[in-house]
């Protein structure tokens, strides 16, 4: 894969207007693989709730070393190229001094309709993988430098502005998208995960939630003549993590 794609791969995955395409859930999951041997998904923990009702209202945050934010493309309207932003840039056993993803929730048990996100990334996070000889992240570096706008923007934030429920455990969550300076309205698809009272995490209640959303990168003007040679416009977001009861 030539560099000009890469770059252009990476200034994707971060971007706006969802598309049609329903969110994979483990229900909808098993209906489509029903002649599947293979599991429609990995099993959950014994003790894991998935009524969003029983959990504890309040404020939550987000654990960086158990978050994931994923993004993909469609190179040259093929394969998928993936990366991600990590959710944590240093660790020092079980604590992150530097996180690469952070998030607050307000959570309505009763009325998720009146609960609330915010979420900041780190565009330095940015990981592709890719190293050059001696293990520098150059390349890495270079794509963050597109999407921050050479520094001037270095952070991505998303404030919830609207939610609505699809289903007991599912819903669209509406809020504003901040990316390479420029602000748009993005909706995402939500789905809890599961949720329960951690005894590592000294009996705190822990929410999961998966999130999902197809966004097109020129809507925050990340788009230029040499990535659209490569990489579809829409990007695919999906973001993985867990909540810790405050």
């Amino acid at each position: 894969m030539r560099r000009p794609l890469l770059v252009l791969a990476l200034a994707l995955a971060s971007c706006a207007t969802p598309t049609a395409v329903p969110f994979p859930t483990p229900t909808a999951l098993a209906q489509t693989q029903a002649a599947s041997p293979i599991p429609a998904a990995l099993p959950s923990a014994e003790g894991t709730s998935f009524d969003p009702s029983a959990a504890p209202a309040g404020a939550y945050v987000l654990d960086p070393r158990h978050a994931s934010v994923i993004w993909r493309v469609r190179h040259m309207g093929l394969s998928l190229y993936v990366g991600r932003f990590d959710g944590c840039l240093q660790s020092q056993g079980a604590q992150c001094p530097q996180p690469g993803v952070s998030s607050t929730i307000t959570f309505n048990p009763q009325n998720p309709e009146q609960s609330a996100v915010t979420a900041t990334i780190q565009v330095n996070a940015l990981s592709t993988g890719l190293t050059t000889g001696n293990g520098e992240r150059g390349f890495d570096r270079e794509i963050a430098n597109v999407l921050s706008n050479n520094g001037a923007a270095p952070t991505i934030t998303f404030t919830s502005t609207s939610v609505t429920r699809t289903g007991d455990a599912t819903g669209l969550m509406t809020g504003d998208l901040t990316l390479h300076g420029q602000t748009h309205p993005v909706t995402f698809e939500v789905s809890f995960q599961g949720g329960k009272a951690v005894a590592l995490r000294g009996g705190k209640y822990v929410l999961a939630f998966s999130a999902r959303t197809i966004i097109n990168r020129n809507q925050w003007g990340a788009g230029s003549l040499i990535f659209n040679q490569f990489a579809s416009d829409e990007t695919e977001i999906v973001i993985n993590g867990e909540f810790v009861q405050q």
